[in-house]
């Protein structure tokens, strides 16, 4: 499975003893999931994302649940963490469920540190756009602000995973196009949000960003940013993901 490189483990505990300040973008619209939980659980639930998103031209059914593995809240603020249960044309897509989430609990765990949420939290959303289904993660630390994305994308009638190319043309879109439109909302963004430029533009390639699609059925792009060497997170970077004909951020709420 392809996926968005994020911040490696040493500098997450590094961050830990720094502090934090606010890095999370605050335009775009906003995806809400819903989930089941419950206060301080390490039981697992389930509850269906209502919403089922069938393209006009595909042939396939797409239900994704949120399977919620932990949740904690604490005061205002609720921390869950999460996988998806994709179900296919009525049948369970067991083999990318547990991959997906054989994934989420390697790179995101989440845990009980007496009554906190210590680790990663994740968020959920989807979207299906002829024979393509993809998955985007979000995940946040609990005792930073630092956050990112990942994006997975499979082709419906093989339950494989679909390549950067074969998203793209379910929207008619050539690699070189979607790159150059990249590179616009890259150098915006790092205007607006002071990511290293130099370092961020180096990423637009197939090896660190990502078209994906929305849950709406539009395309979307997951982008590659590198902080600059004065900032909290110096030395690591972060994905971003963009709606690429607004070029809005795409939040899950």
């Amino acid at each position: 499975m392809k996926r968005i490189a994020i911040l490696s483990t040493a500098l997450c505990l590094a961050l830990l003893a720094a502090g934090c300040t606010s890095n999370e973008p605050t335009q775009g619209t906003e995806l809400t999931t819903t989930t089941t939980t419950a206060e301080a659980t390490e039981s697992e639930t389930t509850t269906t994302d209502e919403t089922v998103i069938e393209s006009s031209a595909s042939v396939h059914q797409v239900n994704v649940e949120t399977v919620v593995l932990l949740s904690s809240k604490e005061g205002d603020i609720e921390y869950t963490s999460v996988v998806p249960k994709i179900t296919v044309d009525g049948k369970e897509a067991t083999e990318i469920n547990d991959q997906l989430k054989s994934y989420i609990q390697k790179e995101y765990p989440m845990q009980m540190d007496g009554d906190r949420a210590d680790g990663m939290a994740t968020k959920l959303a989807w979207g299906v756009k002829d024979n393509i289904l993809s998955i985007v993660i979000y995940a946040s630390e609990t005792f930073t602000d630092y956050a990112t994305f990942d994006v997975f994308n499979y082709d419906l009638d093989t339950l494989k995973v679909a390549d950067d190319s074969a998203v793209l043309l379910a929207f008619g879109i050539k690699d070189e196009d979607f790159l150059s439109q990249t590179t616009e909302i890259v150098k915006a963004s790092c205007t607006e949000r002071g990511y290293d430029l130099e370092k961020s533009l180096a990423a637009v390639n197939f090896d660190k960003c990502s078209p994906f699609v929305t849950p709406d059925g539009t395309l979307g792009v997951a982008a590659n940013f590198a902080y600059p060497a004065d900032s909290q997170f110096s030395g690591g970077n972060t994905t971003r993901c963009f709606y690429l004909s607004t070029k809005d951020y795409f939040v899950i709420k």
